[in-house]
């Protein structure tokens, strides 16, 4: 009896748990890009964001598609699943403060704040040289199911950057029904 009374609060815990988890729904496939590689410049002045930009970037959608045996009216959404930046040359990022990967259509002259889809802040003095990014909540099918998309990486200086750091992001997002 004393050892039932004990498991009926982890119980409780764990079916808790279980209903208040977000559910996304089925996961049908990765999409998972090619690293970018870039240089983050030295002296850049912490004043003003550094914008790296990658202009029209093939989604492959139709190949991951194909890939994984699913159409597209499968696919309910797609949403941002892992990003990495990882220093090359083991030079350390301790000076940005925060990172926004956004991505947009073509179109745009620049993405903005709401094309977000990684981000992570609160990184100033951190001596990080890999560094993993939280994905957003953006549903970002319609544009990724469209073709082309820019990708721009926002870097946010706490200090003026002192060298030049060769550069890599990983990323990757999940198909969902």
């Amino acid at each position: 009896m004393k050892n039932l009374l004990l498991l009926l609060p982890l119980a409780l815990c764990l079916f808790l748990f279980e209903s208040c988890r977000d559910d996304d729904g089925e996961i049908l496939f990765d999409l998972t890009y090619p690293p970018r590689t870039f240089n983050l410049s030295a002296g850049l002045n912490p004043g003003l964001a550094q914008v790296i930009s990658f202009p029209n970037i093939p989604s492959n959608y139709a190949n991951f598609l194909s890939a994984s045996g699913r159409t597209d009216a499968d696919v309910t959404r797609i949403l941002p699943r892992f990003a990495r930046l990882v220093s090359n040359d083991g030079l350390d990022f301790g000076y940005l403060s925060a990172i926004s990967v956004r991505i947009c259509p073509i179109t745009q002259a620049e993405c903005t704040f709401a094309d977000e889809v990684f981000y992570r802040d609160d990184l100033f003095r951190r001596r990080l040289t890999t560094i993993n990014l939280d994905p957003g909540l953006r549903n970002v099918k319609e544009l990724l199911s469209s073709g082309l998309h820019k990708l721009e990486v926002v870097f946010f200086l706490g200090e003026v950057s002192p060298y030049t750091v060769d550069c890599q992001l990983e990323y990757g997002f999940q198909a969902y029904r």
